[in-house]
């Protein structure tokens, strides 16, 4: 169901995030994020003579992360193809703080602690948060169709982890009973 019509309104940003998931050859797993940002509006720049141009991107960005199928990140590209300032490219170095770990409980927290204020990129952090759920649904499901567990993600961690899956609720029920619980 769609939402309701809106109010008479004017676009003024749009952003786009595009996710993918890759079994590679190798075994290991690429997740790639893609952030575009467009305003609808022209937008000087603070502290330059620049202009973003309506409908141009005022970011642009990729990250390709690579797994392991446990989710250990195992290496990590970034790129900068726009953004508003010459130095803001720079910042893509940063994220190799990420190599080696999992993803799991306390991604969240340890990105937002790694990555903070001028110790990285604002927008490239936000992308590697969103990155370990992406990651979450292209590896957890692939290694269980495949009889293997995923270290930390076992069926049972699931029960109240969201609306669908409370105890209480049919879902789990039949889940747990399929189980043998």
């Amino acid at each position: 169901m769609p939402l309701s019509p809106p109010a008479d309104r004017t676009e003024l940003h749009h952003r786009r995030l595009d996710f993918h998931g890759y079994l590679r050859g190798d075994g290991l797993f690429d997740i790639e994020c893609t952030l575009v940002d467009t305003k609808g509006m022209d937008v000087p720049l603070l502290g330059s003579g620049r202009v973003v141009a309506a409908g141009e991107p005022m970011h642009r960005m990729s990250i390709r992360m690579v797994l392991s199928p446990d989710l250990e990140v195992v290496a990590l590209e970034a790129v900068s193809d726009a953004t508003p300032y010459d130095v803001c490219p720079e910042a893509a170095a940063s994220l190799q703080t990420v190599v080696g770990m999992k993803i799991g409980s306390g991604w969240t927290y340890t990105i937002k602690r790694r990555l903070v204020g001028a110790a990285s990129c604002t927008h490239l952090a936000e992308m590697l948060i969103a990155m370990g759920t992406a990651a979450y649904q292209t590896v957890v499901p692939y290694n269980r169709l495949n009889g293997r567990e995923t270290e930390g993600f076992a069926l049972e961690k699931k029960v109240d982890s969201c609306y669908a899956y409370a105890a209480e609720r049919p879902l789990m029920k039949l889940i747990g009973a399929k189980a043998g619980r």
